[in-house]
């Protein structure tokens, strides 16, 4: 392969004229000439593209016309493009641009957390708006780590951002005890029972297993007895657990009016880039939808844009009658007497239940006893 074609080279013909004489004043001008091939009344052949100009003298001068049939090599396909102003002037202002848009977070590293708290940290972060494609400011940055050890998940949490990067680091927060604690009130009995265990970690314990105890009552004092029989003040810590009862009724409508969705929906998308947000299309919703929302950040070849996209969807409701057969309001107000019920004891321990039901044409009324297991213990309200 000739190397002068893989840059630049011109194949032409030469008709008419003094053909024969034209090679023989190219060879003496050293204009190489290369594949020559004889035709009727000339010849045609190839020439580095910087030698046709004198060539082309050459053949004026012998009457001999010239005509380029094929241009070959990188420079006649990179000649098109050296032409476009735009091009030039686009690649001029690519590089400002570049360096322009590293003040905004292109990605977020959270390589340090787990899934669930890289999944918590962004949506921390999204509201403190440093989510990708918005301007990550000293002051947003503060910001943002303040808001992630407000969030309770973490206590401790650092973010550090360059070229684009925003990383976040950041250290679980430590989980409360499961004991109950006081500091200068004791603890007492937030409901009355009757005492089955007892777990002392710091003051004195004033009841015992088998002990029967009234709301209010004191369980652990904030008082503790050296040897020498002399009282000094220790924090009130500790778990108090007794068996009780407790009480809940609940009413459920047998018809109710619920919103159910016609399978029509309507998406809408928020585009966050350069510290700006767009809204497309910028229609008004209907009134009666369930909104479902969803983050996603562009790639372009693999590589994250610093822009990201919110997708909120709405799917349309409407109202729609709700019959209930007496099974099924039964089983909702069991559902909600337990939710109430370890709502108000979390570490609770079913031991029976007594159940009391009447049913009329519009309503069921659902009433509950149950016998549990569970921590009484309260913290004393210091005004008291």
């Amino acid at each position: 392969m000739e190397p002068v074609r893989l840059w630049a080279a011109v194949e032409f013909t030469a008709q008419s004229g003094s053909t024969d004489a034209l090679l023989g004043y190219a060879a003496q001008a050293g204009l190489h000439l290369t594949r020559i091939v004889p035709l009727p009344g000339g010849f045609r052949a190839r020439c580095a593209a910087w030698h046709y100009r004198p060539l082309a003298a050459l053949a004026r001068q012998g009457h001999v016309r010239l005509r380029v049939e094929k241009r070959l090599g990188l420079f006649f396909r990179l000649r098109p493009l050296l032409r476009r102003t735009g091009l030039w002037a686009g690649l001029a202002l690519f590089i400002p641009l570049l360096l322009w848009s590293q003040q905004f977070v292109w990605a977020v590293d959270t390589s340090t957390l787990t899934r669930g708290q890289a999944a918590r940290a962004f949506a921390v972060l999204r509201q403190a708006d440093l989510a990708p494609g918005a301007a990550a400011t000293e002051a947003k940055r503060t910001a943002g780590e303040y808001a992630l050890l407000e969030s309770g998940e973490f206590s401790w949490a650092s973010l550090n951002f360059a070229k684009g990067r925003l990383e976040v680091r950041a250290a679980a927060a430590v989980p409360k005890p499961a004991i109950a604690a006081g500091t200068l009130h004791g603890l007492r009995a937030r409901c009355a029972g009757v005492v089955t265990k007892t777990n002392l970690t710091s003051g004195t314990m004033l009841v015992v297993p088998g002990q029967a105890v009234e709301a209010g009552q004191g369980l652990i004092g904030t008082a503790r007895q050296e040897r020498d029989g002399a009282l000094i003040f220790a924090p009130a810590a500790g778990t108090v657990r007794a068996q009780l009862e407790w009480s809940d009724a609940q009413s459920v409508p047998l018809e109710e009016t619920v919103l159910q969705p016609t399978g029509r929906y309507t998406v809408r998308y928020r585009l966050s880039a350069a510290g700006q947000n767009w809204t497309l299309p910028s229609v008004q919703p209907p009134e009666q939808t369930l909104e479902r929302t969803r983050h996603l950040q562009p790639e372009l070849l693999g590589l994250p844009l610093p822009c990201s996209v919110e997708e909120t969807t709405f799917y349309e409701q409407q109202p729609q009658l709700l019959r209930r057969t007496e099974a099924q309001a039964l089983a909702l107000a069991r559902l909600h007497s337990l939710q109430t019920l370890y709502t108000a004891f979390p570490d609770a321990v079913l031991i029976a239940r007594k159940e009391d039901t009447t049913c009329t044409d519009t309503t069921l009324e659902y009433t509950a006893v149950y016998t549990l297991e569970a921590d009484i213990c309260t913290q004393n309200d210091p005004g008291s």
